[in-house]
């Protein structure tokens, strides 16, 4: 065999060995780091907007005591929840009228980076402080406070990219308890609930894009809606549930839902086709079916009423906090397709509400997490144990084996509930 033969083997076993490696890397990567991705909980609700998470290797029974604390930190007033990308959580608290981003180690609760800015703590019939969750999405991290202010962080280092108060670059008024819903990010864009049906701006650089009328915006947070083919956004105004395009704000449809003070803060459902909706000060639910692309109404009822906390459904039954946070909201369970109320657990007190495969994840408004093992027949109790002495009224989150518990007053508790090896 000739030199020029000898390296052409060679040159094909060098080829054949970085193929083998680049096939191990890739395998490695994909496996790993996607791991991770399946597991976070990006955004408010969790990755698919429905506050159901699917992760089933966690432990639901506890002993006497509880499952472990791993950590606790105090993150100052707020109603805000978490979201964990990466082994990096993110949340909002308030003290002495200054809110404060945090970017903490999701293990181990040591703080990363942070961010303040004046805002007013604004208590007003409760606690005060940020009721907004963050939204994390390519490498950065959305936030937005009660009174506007919209941020756009670097993920990883915290560096600002850009940042715009929402209500000054396009005079729109700002509701009675200030902004709440999370900021929808989607095809260069960020969307906040602001206005009569929300307001875009560009990820880039935070321009506006597109803006609805000066009316008062709803509380609730946006749900992703596929109709006719189209993806769409849904989501509360003060006086109407309303249906857009998302790049272009035009306005789809429109559910009129008046609420006493335009509290329309929970999140709609949408399943199979159909849209359940719920609001408190007797208001009620309905669930809307459609046809020709408009709402029609299915059934509605008072006797199912979520105020403050968007309820999860499991298997066509809805679960949530139903009645006035004032009066101790109480779990209940409603069955999807006609509107009734199957039972209602006096003795269950919540104030937020998740949900892992057959269980049901609760906080009640004096800070006791509970595991539940809900079906049409009662709630099922399985677990529970006190994590703080605070009101609560935020849906804890579970990610990752551990479950992340917020108070108002700025307790954050961290519950190690990973089965052992």
């Amino acid at each position: 065999m000739d030199d020029s033969s000898l390296l052409g083997v060679a040159k094909r076993f060098r080829q054949a060995c970085f193929g083998i490696l680049l096939a191990v890397l890739v395998v490695s990567y994909t496996v790993g780091f996607g791991t991770g991705l399946a597991a976070d909980w990006p955004r408010f609700r969790g990755p698919h907007n429905n506050g159901v998470s699917e992760e089933a290797d966690w432990n639901a029974n506890w002993a006497v005591g509880g499952p472990p604390i791993l950590w606790r930190s105090d993150i100052g007033t707020g109603y805000s929840s978490v979201v964990v990308a990466h082994g990096r959580l993110y949340t909002l608290g308030n003290e002495e009228n200054v809110d404060t981003v945090y970017c903490l180690n999701a293990e181990t609760g040591e703080e990363i980076w942070t961010h303040s800015y004046p805002c007013a703590t604004d208590a007003n019939e409760f606690e005060g402080g940020p009721t907004s969750t963050p939204t994390i999405k390519e490498g950065a991290v959305f936030t937005f406070s009660r009174s506007g202010d919209l941020f756009c962080f670097d993920a990883g280092s915290g560096e600002i990219r850009w940042q715009v108060n929402v209500p000054q670059v396009t005079s729109l008024r700002t509701p009675g308890w200030g902004f709440s819903g999370s900021p929808w990010v989607m095809d260069g864009l960020v969307i906040v609930n602001v206005g009569d049906a929300g307001v875009a701006l560009s990820i880039e650089d935070g321009s506006v894009s597109w803006v609805s009328a000066d009316k008062d915006s709803g509380y609730s947070s946006f749900v992703p809606f596929v109709q006719e083919g189209e993806s769409l956004l849904l989501f509360g105004s003060a006086r109407s549930y309303v249906c857009i395009e998302a790049s272009t704000g035009v306005e789809r449809w429109r559910q009129r839902w008046l609420t006493t003070f335009g509290c329309n803060a929970t999140n709609p459902i949408v399943a199979n086709g159909q849209v359940f909706l719920s609001s408190g000060y007797n208001r009620g639910s309905a669930l809307l079916t459609f046809k020709e692309g408009e709402p029609v109404l299915v059934w509605k009822s008072k006797e199912f009423q979520n105020q403050l906390s968007s309820s999860v459904l499991l298997d066509g039954l809805v679960y949530g906090a139903n009645g006035s946070v004032s009066d101790g909201a109480t779990l209940a369970c409603l069955r999807l397709r006609d509107g009734k109320v199957l039972w209602n657990a006096a003795d269950e007190r919540i104030g937020g509400l998740t949900a892992a495969g057959r269980y049901l994840i609760t906080m009640s408004d004096e800070g006791r997490l509970a595991v539940f093992e809900p079906n049409e027949m009662s709630p099922g109790a399985v677990s529970q144990c006190k994590v703080f002495d605070e009101q609560c009224w935020t849906a804890p989150v579970l990610c990752n084996g551990r479950i992340y518990c917020r108070g108002a007053l700025g307790a954050l508790v961290c519950v190690d509930v990973r089965n052992p090896n």
